[in-house]
């Protein structure tokens, strides 16, 4: 059916009262009432645990203004066990948009005050619009102590039993202990122990006689890691007495060092800090001359038949042939197979051997072979030396006491009867 014009105008006069009603129902659009709450965006505050006083922090702000401008940012703080906080700085705002972080941006340099070691600080950034409307992004840490402590237990020979005089190229080990009763980490003030910055590195320095000081090493603590720490530490420093040394004063210092960061920096990062030690020095060692072995020896082992016959093996200390019924205790070497046209030199107690080089025999001294053996690595201390060959020289600690020979293949005759081989031996 088609509406006539008439009908139209009836159906619009009597919807009209309830689009007036309708219209009456809806709300009036909110409006804006002094400018809306300054905004923060992505910050680049610090996660850093602890911070000594004196030490410059800092982070990076990066804000937007909504529709108040922004007036100023504050940087508040508040020191344990107080409970009020301080304003510390009041930077005026300036515009400093940047396109990489598409937010305003503030480096603030904060410098950390004093307090009780442990404390914890609280450090709020505060971005204040001229409507007074702000907003608060925070960071916490401790207070540490800015500079370690260092101190020194009894050195030892490490190349020689019982802490035998030292010679130049003995290995001596100094305990060294830092930050004693310090610790890496703080849950609360009242934790036992003192909270340390960490250690950096520890140096070591030598001087000999009237000489200079050098530095002679310089090791990352803790040793082996990549995660630095303040806790109490041992670190125990093996030095080499230096050559040429015999008569004359040494003396080893050592220093620890820690990071303390006390540049400021515009822009981030920040930048190269500078250093809090602490050192100690260790008593002065005069090393003894070396010990001379006696003059070459030579020995001659015979390898007959298949079990080798009574002149195969060879006491190192009496510098005698043991026969086949001799007590396996005095063979500390002896022809043990030439299977395959090869020869295998092995001992039947409890010496072992550690290969060396033809320098090694030329300039030997009981000192020098005992050091060169401790310091070598203890899968290349071995009873069994397979395949030697002339020229081959060889350290013999024997009888697992410390008593030293070297000696050196001079010849090798192979027969059909067996093999002899000739050895120049030098002991003391």
């Amino acid at each position: 059916m088609l509406y006539t014009p008439v009908r139209r105008t009836l159906l619009l006069a009597l919807l009209a009262p309830a689009l007036a009603a309708c219209d009456k129902e809806l709300e009036e659009p909110y409006q804006e009432v002094g400018g809306q709450i300054p905004t923060f965006l992505a910050n680049g505050l610090n996660t850093t645990t602890k911070y000594a006083t004196g030490e410059t922090v800092s982070f990076e702000l990066r804000f937007a203004q909504q529709t108040s401008p922004i007036r100023e940012i504050r940087i508040l703080q508040k020191v344990e066990p107080g409970r009020d906080s301080t304003l510390v700085q009041t930077i005026p705002y300036k515009p400093a948009y940047s396109r990489i972080n598409r937010a305003d941006t503030l480096i603030v340099n904060y410098v950390v005050p004093a307090g009780a070691n442990k404390a914890n600080v609280r450090v709020d950034a505060v971005v204040v619009a001229d409507n007074g409307q702000s907003k608060v992004r925070s960071f916490n840490f401790r207070l540490a102590e800015p500079t370690p402590t260092i101190s020194l237990d009894a050195s030892t020979n490490v190349t020689a039993p019982s802490n035998a005089a030292r010679v130049p190229g003995d290995v001596v080990r100094f305990p060294v202990r830092l930050n004693t009763g310090g610790i890496n980490t703080a849950a609360a003030i009242t934790t036992a122990g003192t909270l340390y910055k960490d250690i950096d590195s520890l140096i070591t320095f030598v001087r000999v006689g009237t000489q200079p000081e050098r530095r002679a090493a310089r090791q990352r603590v803790p040793v082996g890691s990549g995660a630095q720490s303040g806790a109490a530490t041992l670190v125990n420093v093996d030095v080499t007495l230096p050559t040429g040394s015999s008569g004359q004063s040494v003396v080893y210092r050592f220093e620890a060092k820690s990071r303390f960061q006390d540049k400021p920096t515009l822009p981030a990062p920040a930048g190269a800090p500078s250093i809090r030690s602490a050192s100690v020095t260790a008593p002065a060692i005069t090393p003894t001359t070396p010990t001379a072995l006696a003059a070459a020896r030579s020995a001659t082992l015979v390898f007959t038949g298949t079990a080798g016959g009574d002149q195969a093996a060879y006491d190192l200390t009496t510098f005698t042939t043991v026969a086949a019924s001799g007590a396996p205790e005095a063979k500390d070497v002896a022809i043990s197979s030439i299977a395959t046209n090869a020869v295998q030199l092995k001992a039947l107690n409890t010496t072992k051997f550690v290969r060396t080089t033809a320098a090694v025999y030329s300039a030997a001294t009981l000192n020098s072979i005992r050091q060169t053996y401790q310091t070598a690595a203890a899968t290349n201390q071995v009873a069994q030396l397979d395949n030697v060959a002339v020229g081959d020289v060889v350290i013999a600690r024997l009888r697992a006491a410390d008593q030293y020979a070297i000696f050196t293949i001079t010849g090798i005759s192979r027969t059909t009867a067996g093999v002899t081989l000739t050895l120049d031996v030098k002991a003391l």
